[in-house]
């Protein structure tokens, strides 16, 4: 613990000098007061294509596995295996009975499964980090993951990193565990070592900048009428506009202790991110997740 408290301070400490995304040089020196905020330095996202390919690094028997099993599908399974189905979960991938594959049943959420009868309702993340124990925080994702499991669920949707808790009016803030994104990358990759030591799937969420929920997701348009509404401009979901260096040093740091912890899943946050949807945001999906960051896994 030790060695990473001082890898992180180094890090501060080494940044002499920052470029924004745009190339423009926002500060420098460890004493600097930091750039004039260029708002349209924000107003767009970089594109990153093509989506790298995964190549299975330390998933390798997982990968061989899916590759076998995924030649053998039709490409009207192959199409409902990605799509998803309707059925009793918040998610549900649908079975291939004839290769023997049963489905997948995905659950909220970060302290207890939703969609369930006398369900436990554990600490919330952010109780967890006041407390400061690592064991803690692994022994209650074991606990959590095992009663996911127990009402039929392979994949939960947790846990949560995103928000980091910007503003304390943020009302998802206590689903996370602290501001502190050092804090917050430990326990959340220990939750997540202790869910997935049971054979459940953890989802690290909400990647990323999710920091509030004020028009979370767009409203109006022209289609309006057609659900009871009257017809106007379309609003846009709020843009949670980020420097490289922030986004860097303070909101992806957690997600690269998930990555670390060889977490099955990241799903994308609702907001934009400096312009574009977090779902269609191919700097931070592509750019950040999967090349810097190496990602493995599978983003819903």
């Amino acid at each position: 613990m030790a060695n990473k408290l001082h890898f992180a301070a180094g890090l501060l400490v080494a940044a002499t000098a920052v470029t924004g995304q745009n190339g423009s040089t926002v500060g420098s020196g460890p004493s600097a007061a930091g750039p004039t905020w260029n708002h349209a330095d924000f107003e767009s996202s970089p594109q990153v294509y093509p989506s790298p390919n995964a190549t299975g690094q330390g998933w390798s028997n997982a990968f061989q596995q899916a590759s076998a099993f995924v030649s053998q599908l039709t490409l009207e399974e192959k199409a409902r295996l990605v799509t998803g189905t309707p059925g009793p979960c918040v998610g549900n991938i649908g079975p291939i009975e004839r290769l023997g594959f049963k489905g997948l049943c995905l659950q909220d959420g970060p302290l207890a499964i939703r969609e369930a009868t006398y369900a436990s309702v554990f600490p919330a993340g952010l109780s967890v980090a006041a407390s400061w124990d690592m064991d803690l925080a692994r022994q209650r994702g074991v606990e959590m993951a095992q009663e996911f499991k127990g009402k039929g669920a392979h994949i939960a949707l947790g846990p949560v990193a995103g928000p980091l808790g910007r503003s304390g009016y943020g009302g998802r803030n206590w689903e996370g565990f602290s501001p502190d994104p050092f804090l917050t990358g430990e326990l959340f990759a220990t939750t997540i070592e202790g869910m997935q030591s049971t054979g459940l799937q953890a989802c690290a969420k909400h990647y990323i900048g999710n920091e509030q929920e004020t028009q979370r997701n767009p409203s109006g348009g022209p289609n309006t009428a057609v659900f009871g509404g009257v017809p106007g401009p379309t609003i846009e979901a709020v843009s949670s506009n980020i420097d490289d260096r922030t986004m860097h040093e303070a909101y992806l740091w957690p997600f690269q202790n998930a990555v670390h912890s060889g977490v099955s899943a990241v799903m994308c946050s609702y907001n934009r991110i400096n312009g574009s949807y977090g779902c269609q945001n191919s700097k931070t999906l592509n750019g950040l997740l999967k090349e810097e960051l190496g990602f493995q896994g599978y983003e819903g």
